[in-house]
């Protein structure tokens, strides 16, 4: 069948609902690529953050792969008529991942302002020290070391405000960042598991800190704002160098 551009139905659920029907009528086969977040935006009508949170849902449902650099891709094992009732659930992860991510630049970029203003040089050297971890993991390949250590930097930063509400707050966000739909955003998205992007945190990081330590406080915000910007920038580049189109193969 062909795509269909949305009518009065939630944006990414109306996405979900098409690529399921196009591989239950099989104009979408198992192997496939799927045509890029532009091209779905273009086709569905709705706008590529609902777009990317359907495509995150019909990962957390299993119905689709996402190759860094490469697309997304309709598992062999894939059977919409059994994930159908997982929908609503995938969707709404996705969705408040979106909102986390949101939250935290509001939150963090403010936040490196309290910081520059109560900095020291201990908490100077204790940064050093994690950069120092983060850059071998990052050269390494240990992802999950590296998301551990990039956790820890966020939450430093929230400490060095010497503020126990700001760092009970950072700690929320944290510990949301545990939940399933926030952890399949950043493996795709946000932080993937390649050592360019990885190496590429550890500079951002470093001049977020350069910038506190300095007591540039509105230089650290802008590092920060720019460090949360990037994520989603690439996220729509990546899509838009992805060529297919529905029907093609």
């Amino acid at each position: 069948m062909p795509i269909q551009r949305l009518a009065e139905t939630k944006k990414p659920r109306f996405v979900v609902d098409q690529i399921l029907s196009s591989i239950q009528d099989g104009s979408l086969s198992a192997g496939e690529r799927l045509p890029s977040e532009a091209k779905l935006a273009e086709l569905t009508g709705v706008g590529r953050t609902s777009v990317r949170e359907a495509l995150a849902a019909l990962r957390l449902m299993g119905v689709i792969e996402t190759h860094v650099g490469d697309g997304s891709y309709v598992r062999e094992t894939a059977n919409s008529e059994v994930v159908s009732n997982s929908i609503t659930r995938a969707i709404e992860q996705s969705e408040e991942a979106h909102q986390l991510q949101e939250a935290r630049a509001v939150f963090e970029c403010g936040l490196v302002r309290l910081a520059a203003a109560r900095w020291s040089p201990e908490k100077a050297k204790a940064f050093e020290q994690l950069f120092s971890s983060m850059e071998n993991s990052a050269v390494s390949g240990g992802y999950a070391d590296y998301i551990r250590l990039h956790r820890d930097f966020h939450l430093m930063l929230a400490q060095a405000t010497d503020n126990p509400i700001v760092e009970g707050t950072e700690r929320s966000f944290l510990e949301y960042m545990d939940h399933e739909g926030w952890q399949d955003m950043e493996r795709q998205f946000y932080l993937p598991n390649r050592a360019e992007y990885l190496r590429e945190s550890v500079r951002e990081h470093t001049a977020i800190v350069d910038a506190v330590s300095s007591g540039d406080v509105l230089g650290a915000s802008e590092r920060m704002h720019e460090h949360f910007q990037r994520h989603e920038g690439e996220g729509e580049e990546r899509g838009s160098r992805e060529q297919w189109a529905v029907g093609s193969g």
